[in-house]
């Protein structure tokens, strides 16, 4: 609750002097906030996803040379661990803005 009533719920302009651009008084720290960590999950799930299918398509077309499907195989891997990696980041995110009272995607 300390850290919503410090930063969170405080107006931009205290912090940020061009915030009278954003809506003056009115814009809290949130209205850059959500969009931000919003947009940075959704871009990172679709690159992760991205690359896992373009390692099906490289294991696919690798016809049996070992070094093309060992690099397919670790692109696969990174694929996956890198969306693991956003799924925890959106989770930590979810349980983080509940401990806290900050709700980060509206």
């Amino acid at each position: 609750m300390f850290v919503k009533q410090l930063y969170a719920a405080s107006t931009l302009e205290t912090m940020y002097q061009p915030a009278q651009k954003l809506g003056g008084e009115s814009v809290q720290v949130k209205t850059i906030l959500n969009p931000l960590i919003a947009n940075t999950l959704v871009i990172s799930g679709l690159v992760a996803f991205f690359v896992i299918l373009f390692a099906g398509f490289a294991y696919i077309s690798g016809a049996g040379d070992k070094a093309k499907l060992t690099q397919s195989t670790n692109m696969l891997t990174y694929g996956i661990l890198g969306l693991i990696i956003v799924v925890s980041a959106y989770l930590i995110t979810k349980i983080l803005g509940t401990v806290i009272g900050f709700k980060f995607f509206n």
